[in-house]
């Protein structure tokens, strides 16, 4: 779960990305920092409403009544599908703190006069709505929601105590008034919650079909190509939520299926392995084993996503012959069978051709990653399709997340801590282990049964830390990049080349409160201390690194651990070592006078050179450029 810094940084990103073109600037005397809290503050407000109310955006915007007057009540609207007049406090404190007793109380006293129909008390964003409010106050029934939405955990018990003594006026006869307590955790989850995929419900008609029963229901049967197509345009990527793949494009064998269903359309049947559905019920409609209608809830293919994706493609290209048929099978898994259901898209699926990473679409961490990315504005690719191979800045795709998570997550070790505490039995998460994983087998970063994973993907990551570390690993990729450009020297060109995720590795572990800072976006500052230590360090690991990779090549050193391990304990060292002393001045023979010999006193004698190791004698090195930090999209290994 994103720690309470990072929801409010995902808060406050959709707040200015949805609602500031729709809430302009409150009035009143205040500096621009007052005037953009209280901007994110209304903004809060119909947030709020429009997720009590159902509203959209600009509906919700329309609804805000905060300002001079308000009774403490920064928004209202009449709720007539749930019979509920909504009022909105909203407090946007990027401290945590929540509405105070005395906010509170001014909101309760608010309600009181809105109920008591003393309307001349508000402010002139009541009296646009006073009309829908003393309707909703006349009709016998409704009742009166008051909602608290801000950035805390929960309210004092003193405002609580306050409002339910209010409640306990009001409601003698029965419901009347209520509240709500929507801290941080409540408006984060509204963000999230939007992002989840839709069920589906598919209606198909199915021909020459047969029932299985036991040991659970399934049915199948003969599908129209055409009618698959439909569905694919009906539903889109809704349709395949279990599977771990959406439609990879029109090329390969893709392509053939489509020039099949166009050129041989009766051939569909037989040179095609069909599809297979998971439903959650399978619902049948009168008819014959000709013919009959189905209804299949909460529904997902899970093998058939590119024969689902060439029946669209098919369809838009021109019309799909009646005789282009496929093969269906329905199975019905019940409510709450997710682990079935993975077993039955695992098992579907190993029968073709899939790659270690496709697998990640079973892992829920997944899922719940891509929802929190969605709620800021980005897009998570984690099955594989034709959009996440497109670049995007506002685009992640799953093997960029892990390669930035190995080189930015950890903290570079010595052996001796790792030994040390794999002795004490300590976990541990060396970052070299995992730059080296990334460099030499990539896979294993998303291996699901072996080590690396879980580490990488566990359950407390959060969609802020990956969008931030991603962003991180493509502002140092393109730093190194660029410096490897520049190098003439071969060596070097291959040291940035081949040792840019071990220098990452340090760069993470120097730059940790660039890093680990909740938020999405990277500022001016952020970009110039990465290049700073970038460039710091990497002269750092060159120079510990130069007479070593003459014998193996900086290929063969950032690629096996046994290498890799003792470069960083050098470096490790290096970086830790103590400033050495300054050297005491070499003892001078002096007479009793304490003058040198020969030298006349009072007169310094000149002198003949610098000191050796003085910076007139460092040789010149030529250090790595400090190149272009614009954002590339994916990992060089």
């Amino acid at each position: 779960m994103p720690t309470r810094e990072e929801q409010v940084a995902q808060v406050e990103a959709v707040l200015r990305q949805r609602y500031f073109p729709l809430v302009p600037q409150g009035p009143g005397n205040r500096t621009p920092e007052e005037h953009d809290k209280n901007r994110l503050t209304r903004s809060l407000a119909a947030y709020a409403i429009a997720k009590a109310c159902g509203l959209d955006d600009s509906a919700a915007a329309e609804c805000i009544t905060d300002g001079g007057d308000d009774g403490g009540i920064d928004a209202a609207h009449f709720d007539r599908a749930s019979n509920q007049l909504v009022l909105v406090q909203s407090k946007f404190k990027r401290n945590g703190d929540a509405p105070s007793q005395a906010e509170v109380l001014k909101t309760i006293n608010g309600v009181k006069k809105l109920r008591e129909k003393q309307f001349a008390h508000f402010n002139s964003n009541f009296q646009d709505r006073i009309d829908e409010i003393e309707e909703a106050l006349d009709t016998a029934g409704v009742g009166v929601v008051v909602v608290f939405a801000y950035l805390g955990d929960a309210l004092g018990s003193h405002a609580t105590d306050d409002l339910n003594a209010y409640l306990a006026e009001c409601n003698g006869l029965g419901l009347v008034v209520q509240w709500r307590d929507c801290g941080i955790a409540i408006v984060h989850g509204w963000l999230v919650e939007e992002q989840a995929p839709g069920n589906v419900t598919v209606r198909v008609t199915l021909e020459r079909w047969k029932p299985v029963t036991i040991p659970r229901k399934a049915v199948y049967g003969q599908l129209p190509a055409a009618a698959l197509a439909d569905l694919a345009r009906q539903h889109g990527k809704a349709l395949f939520q279990r599977n771990i793949r959406h439609y990879l494009g029109t090329h390969g064998v893709n392509a053939a299926i489509v020039d099949t269903v166009h050129f041989t359309p009766s051939d569909l049947f037989y040179l095609n392995n069909g599809i297979t559905i998971v439903a959650e019920e399978i619902r049948q409609a009168a008819g014959t084993e000709t013919s009959c209608a189905f209804e299949f809830v909460n529904a997902s293919i899970v093998n058939g996503a590119q024969t689902a994706g060439a029946m669209l493609t098919a369809s838009q290209r021109g019309t799909i012959s009646p005789d282009a048929r496929l093969l269906v099978t329905v199975i019905e898994i019940g409510r709450n069978a997710d682990e079935l259901g993975v077993r039955i898209t695992k098992a579907r699926n190993h029968q073709n051709i899939v790659r270690g990473i496709d697998f990640a679409a079973l892992d829920p961490t997944q899922e719940r990653l891509r929802r929190e990315l969605a709620a800021a504005g980005y897009r998570y690719f984690y099955r594989p399709s034709e959009e996440a191979r497109i670049p995007s800045p506002q685009s992640i795709i799953v093997e960029e997340a892990a390669v930035a998570l190995a080189c930015l997550s950890c903290t570079p070790m010595t052996r001796v801590d790792v030994d040390l505490r794999r002795t004490r039995g300590q976990p541990y998460r060396n970052a070299i282990d995992l730059v080296v994983a990334a460099k030499k087998e990539v896979s294993r970063l998303w291996d699901q049964s072996g080590p690396l994973y879980p580490q990488l993907f566990s359950a407390d990551l959060t969609g802020v830390r990956v969008c931030r570390l991603v962003r991180i690993f493509r502002v140092l990729n393109a730093i190194l990049d660029g410096s490897e450009r520049a190098e003439t020297a071969y060596a070097r060109r291959m040291f940035f080349r081949h040792g840019r995720l071990f220098i990452m590795a340090f760069v993470a572990q120097r730059c940790a409160g660039v890093v680990n800072r909740p938020g999405h976006d990277l500022t001016a500052d952020d970009k110039a201390e990465l290049s700073r230590a970038t460039n710091e360090l990497a002269e750092a690991i060159y120079a510990e690194s130069v007479d070593r990779q003459w014998e193996k090549g900086y290929l063969a050193i950032f690629r096996n651990l046994g290498d890799a391990q003792p470069l960083a304990d050098r470096v490790i060292r290096r970086l830790t070592a103590p400033p050495a002393p300054a050297a005491p001045a070499a003892p001078t023979p002096a007479t009793a006078s304490g003058v040198p010999p020969g030298a006349t006193p009072g007169i310094v004698p000149p002198t003949t050179g610098a000191a050796p190791g003085s910076p007139s004698d460092a040789p010149a090195t030529d250090g790595p450029t400090t190149p272009r930090t614009d954002e590339p999209r994916g990992p060089a290994t």
